[in-house]
């Protein structure tokens, strides 16, 4: 059979997550969840005060629904695999080394993007919170996250599980304080001149996938709870995302600020400064730690680098391309999703519709329905969102 001649000369290595213990339904919601909302949110407002909030509202919605989509078939792929593999090692199951490669370029290429990002934010934010220039505090806050890299602090993983839950309970915070001050002439504005601008945004935001094999590997009951896993934590995202742009939006409307809760902040009052720029510190700082120190162990574990060189590696990357002028926050999070990201996603399908062309996916029990119906509408919208953000990226 064509499978067995293409992978077995594949020796594929099998990668745990942070957490050991099974996970019941809702504790591989929380994985994915974690997984999935961080700083992200943070951008969306902005892309949607561009476009209009009826406007906005359709691509949380739509690109929400396709990540579920995609997400499944992340889970069919986890669920036929006998081994407990990420993306890389589905890459290299399907396609050898050379796809093994391949997805390696493009993950790392995102997980760089991150960490500038988080660079970015972080300097704007303690700016508004302490004074000073946003480069002085991104230079510093660069150092403090290199030494804790540089340490190999785990417990990071834990905070960002809280966090991940206090920016649920923040987004309802921050609802509620909008209520009184939403305006209702900025939720019915609309610029189609923006139209494709919300899409690499709003995709970085849902983008969780590598969460997905890693809930599988830990899920207890995986046949019965797993789908639903997926299903639900996309469905918490869109909504979550949905609430917390209507109220920054019907706030600030075109005022809305890159890093929404800045913008907020100044139209509501010091509270709302304090509190969600404070929080939103907190969550990019540990999201960066995390992002980090995967980074660095991905080099080490799977190449084994050095951990000294890994360590410089993520630290030096990312400084580099920043001190050489990729400071624009929003400019930054709308060409890792609608670039690479997009990449990883069209590789997946690549990948899906591999295992299925092998045998591998054959009578399933994940039972999927309408698989096709579903691929071509990922294929065309992500080869779509791709092309207008290369072109925007040299035209704009």
């Amino acid at each position: 059979m064509a499978s067995s001649n293409t992978r077995k000369e594949v020796q594929v290595k099998q990668r745990h997550g942070i957490f050991r213990k099974e996970l019941n339904l809702w504790q591989a919601v929380a994985l994915i969840v974690s997984g999935t909302i961080g700083a992200g949110v943070l951008a969306i407002p902005y892309a949607v005060s561009k476009v209009g909030m009826s406007i906005g509202l359709v691509y949380i919605v739509l690109l929400g629904l396709l990540m579920i989509g995609l997400n499944l078939f992340v889970g069919e792929l986890s669920a036929k695999t006998k081994q407990d593999l990420q993306l890389v090692g589905l890459a290299k199951r399907y396609f050898g080394h050379w796809g093994e490669y391949l997805m390696s370029a493009i993950y790392y290429s995102i997980l760089f993007g991150v960490l500038l990002v988080y660079i970015v934010g972080e300097g704007e934010v303690l700016a508004v919170l302490f004074g000073g220039t946003a480069l002085l505090w991104s230079f510093l806050f660069f150092l403090i996250a290199t030494l804790v890299i540089a340490t190999g602090m785990r417990t990071v993983k834990t905070v960002e599980l809280v966090l991940t839950f206090g920016i649920l309970l923040v987004v309802l915070a921050i609802a509620l304080l909008s209520s009184t001050h939403i305006s209702i002439g900025h939720l019915e504005t609309m610029n189609l001149a923006y139209l494709f601008f919300p899409f690499g945004i709003v995709l970085f935001a849902f983008h969780g996938t590598n969460a997905v094999p890693e809930a599988h590997a830990l899920l207890k009951d995986k046949n019965t709870l797993f789908k639903k896993a997926i299903v639900i934590s996309g469905l918490i995202s869109i909504v979550v995302y949905a609430l917390f742009a209507f109220a920054i939006v019907g706030v600030t409307g075109w005022g809305t600020t890159e890093i929404a809760t800045i913008g907020f902040g100044q139209s509501v009052g010091p509270l709302a400064v304090l509190f969600g720029n404070l929080f939103a510190a907190l969550a990019m700082g540990t999201s960066y730690i995390l992002v980090g120190l995967s980074l660095r162990d991905s080099f080490h574990w799977d190449y084994k680098v050095p951990v000294p060189v890994a360590t410089a590696l993520v630290s030096i990357i990312p400084a580099v391309l920043f001190f050489i002028g990729s400071r624009h926050f929003i400019a930054i999070v709308d060409f890792v999703g609608g670039v690479f990201i997009s990449f990883e996603m069209l590789f997946i399908l690549v990948i899906y519709w591999r295992a299925k062309h092998v045998g591998d996916l054959t009578k399933s029990k994940f039972k999927l329905h309408h698989v096709w119906l579903l691929f071509a509408i990922l294929v065309f919208v992500l080869s779509v969102g791709a092309f207008y953000s290369l072109t925007s990226l040299f035209v704009g």
